[in-house]
C-alpha cells in the first residue's frame, strides 16, 4: 500500500549488512593506519633530536697502505700515494662527513646539534676555501674527499649528556678540541690517494678567548683544516 516500506528481502538485508562491515573495518584500518604513521613520525623525530648524545665511537685506525708519509709545518699527519701530486687534481666533490669519538666514564657526549654544527661550518669553509675547484661530480682530475670528525669539543655544551650512567650537566664551558681524518680518493678509479689527519686543542684557561662561546676554538680549527686542504689539493692558498 501508498506509504508503506516494501520488506526488505534477505538477500538485501545481508548485502546492508556487509556493506556496513566493510565500512567499519575500513574505518578501523585507516584509523589504526594513521596512529601508526604518527607513532612512526614520533618514533623517527625521537631517534635524534637535536640534544640527543652521538654514540661513543672509537677512531678508525688510519689506512695508510701504499702511501708515503710527507713533513707537513702544520699538519699531523700527511700521507700520498707515490708519484701522485694532488695539485694535478685540482678538483674535489665532498662525500657526506661522518664521526667517530670517543668517549669515557663521565665525558660529555657530542650532542647531535653539535655534530650537525661541524658538518656544516666544514662544509661551508671547504666551500670558501675551494671556490669553483669543489665540483659535484666524480670526472677526470676530480676528488672525492672524505672526512671523518674523531673529536669534537665545544667551549660551551648544553644540555650535555655523559658518556656512562646517564644523567646530564646543564652547562658546561670548556677548552675546545677538534681532530678529524680526511681520505682523499681519486674519484673514477676509487683509488685512495692521500690520506690526511690532524689534532688541535685551545689555549687553556685564562689565555683562552674563545672560552666562552660555543665553538670558538672548534670553528678555528676548521677554518684552518679547510684552507689547508684545498692548498694540498689545488696548489694555493685559496681559490679564487
Amino acid at each position: 500500500m501508498f506509504g508503506q516500506e516494501k520488506p526488505l528481502a534477505a538477500a538485501d538485508a545481508a548485502v546492508i549488512r556487509d556493506d556496513r562491515a566493510g565500512f567499519r573495518a575500513g574505518l578501523m584500518a585507516g584509523v589504526l593506519g594513521l596512529s601508526l604513521m604518527i607513532l612512526a613520525v614520533g618514533t623517527a623525530g625521537a631517534a635524534e633530536s637535536a640534544w640527543d648524545g652521538i654514540p661513543s665511537k672509537k677512531a678508525p685506525k688510519l689506512v695508510t697502505e701504499g702511501l708515503s708519509e710527507q713533513d707537513h709545518a702544520t699538519l699531523d699527519k700527511v700521507f700520498v700515494k707515490p708519484g701522485v701530486n694532488l695539485a694535478s687534481y685540482g678538483k674535489v666533490m665532498l662525500a657526506p662527513m661522518d664521526t667517530a669519538i670517543e668517549r669515557r666514564f663521565d665525558e660529555v657526549l657530542l650532542s647531535v646539534r653539535e655534530r650537525d654544527h661541524a658538518f656544516e661550518y666544514m662544509t661551508k669553509q671547504l666551500e670558501e676555501a675551494f671556490g669553483p675547484a669543489m665540483v659535484k661530480q666524480a670526472g677526470p682530475g676530480v676528488l672525492t674527499l672524505a672526512i671523518t670528525f674523531t673529536d669534537y669539543v665545544p667551549n660551551r655544551s648544553f644540555h650535555a649528556e655523559k658518556a656512562r650512567g646517564g644523567g646530564t650537566v646543564d652547562r658546561v664551558y670548556s677548552v675546545g678540541r677538534a681532530a678529524f681524518q680526511a681520505t682523499l680518493t681519486d674519484s673514477q678509479t676509487g683509488q685512495v690517494v692521500a690520506v690526511i689527519a690532524d689534532a688541535d686543542m685551545g689555549l687553556p684557561f685564562p689565555d683562552n678567548i674563545n672560552s666562552y662561546t660555543i665553538y670558538g676554538d672548534a670553528d678555528r680549527f676548521t677554518r684552518r683544516w679547510a684552507r689547508q686542504i684545498a692548498k694540498l689539493v689545488t696548489g694555493s692558498e685559496a681559490a679564487s
